[in-house]
């Protein structure tokens, strides 16, 4: 039997929802120990540590620790904290939550929108964490 070309498509866009995470998390662990090198003078062994340690809990941990002492623009902040409730909704709740409806044909527009929101969403995040990196560490060419 072939698979439906939306539910291909979905699956599609869950990979690429979590990618995406992935890459805000990378992102933020990033920009924490960037921050702290050049405004608490850590060595680069000091972030490398920090870096390697936040990409190995979940995402709230280094949320948490940006909130505590790393802070960033309110505006940019509340779309990261929006962020990691969807993309635990998606790792934690996703499949359980939808598999009734998907495995009947059902719900499967309304999830790959849900999805494209997570994706989108990523994006701008990731986009916002490069400008705050320029800005920490000015690129001269």
């Amino acid at each position: 039997m072939d698979e439906p070309e939306k539910f291909r498509t979905l699956c599609e866009r869950v990979g690429l929802a979590l990618m995406m995470g992935q890459k805000v998390q990378y992102g933020l662990s990033f920009y924490y120990s960037v921050f702290h090198i050049k405004r608490s003078g850590w060595s680069e062994e000091k972030a490398r540590d920090s870096i390697d340690s936040y990409l190995s809990k979940p995402m709230g941990h280094i949320v948490n620790a940006i909130e505590k002492d790393a802070p960033l623009d309110s505006k940019i902040f509340d779309g990261i904290v929006l962020l990691k409730k969807n993309r635990n909704w998606l790792v934690h709740d996703f499949d359980e939550e939808s598999t009734p409806f998907i495995s009947k044909g059902q719900k499967i527009d309304e999830y790959i929108e849900l999805m494209d929101n997570i994706i989108k969403h990523s994006e701008i995040i990731v986009a916002a964490l490069d400008e705050i990196g320029e800005e920490l560490v000015p690129v001269r060419i």
